[in-house]
């Protein structure tokens, strides 16, 4: 593609590692540990981690970064404030897709079919623990609590009974402030991309083909997104074709709704013929084991063409 590329690695505390220098050197076989990964990136990069807004001297940054800060909309706020542009999505649409509650709202504004559920706050359940649980029960069992504000599926967690209810909530508030209760839904989960690209002066939006997902555990979490092997992933979808166009519309709609950028990717589940929205992420993963790279690849688009039309848009709209 003719890019000159310098890889930058976060670490779980929060430090920027930045080489001084634009080259490739990952020390892949050092990837199972954290730690020892980050000791072997600064040696193999020649790196600063106290002058790093220098080095950042770039044209562009391609945001690969999956869930909390990477996501919500504070590195691009980050990042919007040096003046340096990025790939995806800005810091609103980001901040809306992150929370879930607002997410929700928004879909139903726009007339997707959402599965019933409640936000609640950690100040309502400590003062109020039984009048909080009698009004979550009211979605009945199953359903799944979640972090307001989570993404890639961490530290979702199917209810099945009063008594686990009170004890997943009382755990939860250990660590988050706002919780979502949602409605079990029973039906075929899929997962359909959206990539915008500019042909001939235009912007357009196309829907990829949705995949499949036949969970390896009770539903799709983090281990079935992330581990080889974790999950069934079928593309196309083994849907109707009627169903297929009906959830690439929606996923455009949702990507159009939030004021998403670049690409997204939203999931869902079809009951009855209907799809549901679940969610959609605005920094769909792009590992071996992701669904863009494989929709993509069925649509006959290479990755190649996704991630120069991604430093595109980025390049024309993220300061904007």
């Amino acid at each position: 593609m003719g890019h000159s590329v310098k890889p930058i690695l976060l670490t779980k505390d929060g430090s920027w590692v930045v080489p001084l220098q634009y080259r490739i050197s990952i020390p892949y076989e050092a990837a199972n540990s954290s730690d020892l990964f980050e000791e072997e990136f600064q040696k193999a990069n020649g790196v600063s981690k106290t002058d790093f807004i220098s080095n950042l001297d770039a044209d562009i940054v391609f945001l690969g970064l999956h869930g909390g800060r990477g996501e919500d909309g504070s590195i691009q706020g980050f990042l919007r404030i040096l003046g340096i542009p990025y790939t995806g999505s800005g810091v609103t649409a980001s901040a809306i897709a992150m929370d879930k509650t607002r997410a929700n709202q928004i879909f139903l504004q726009s007339g997707q079919k959402v599965a019933p559920f409640f936000e609640v706050e950690k100040l309502e359940y400590t003062n109020s623990p039984e009048e909080t649980v009698t009004k979550l029960m009211n979605l009945g069992f199953p359903q799944f609590l979640k972090p307001v504000e989570g993404g890639s599926s961490v530290s979702t967690y199917k209810i099945t009974n009063r008594e686990q209810l009170f004890r997943q909530l009382t755990l939860m508030f250990e660590s988050d402030f706002k919780i979502m209760s949602q409605s079990f839904l029973a039906g075929i989960e899929v997962s359909c991309g959206v990539l915008e690209r500019y042909r001939n002066g235009k912007l357009e939006r196309i829907a990829l083909p949705a995949t499949e997902i036949v969970p390896g555990g009770e539903f799709f979490d983090f281990e079935s997104k992330y581990k080889q092997g974790g999950s069934r992933e079928i593309t196309p979808a083994r849907i109707s074709k009627q169903e297929m166009t009906r959830v690439q519309e929606l996923a455009i709609d949702a990507h159009t709704s939030l004021g998403c950028k670049g690409y997204s990717r939203s999931d869902f589940i079809i009951v009855d013929g209907e799809p549901h929205i679940l969610e959609t992420n605005t920094l769909p993963g792009m590992t071996e084991t992701s669904l863009i790279p494989q929709q993509a690849k069925a649509a006959g688009i290479t990755m190649e063409e996704v991630f120069a039309d991604l430093i595109e848009i980025g390049l024309k709209h993220s300061l904007h």
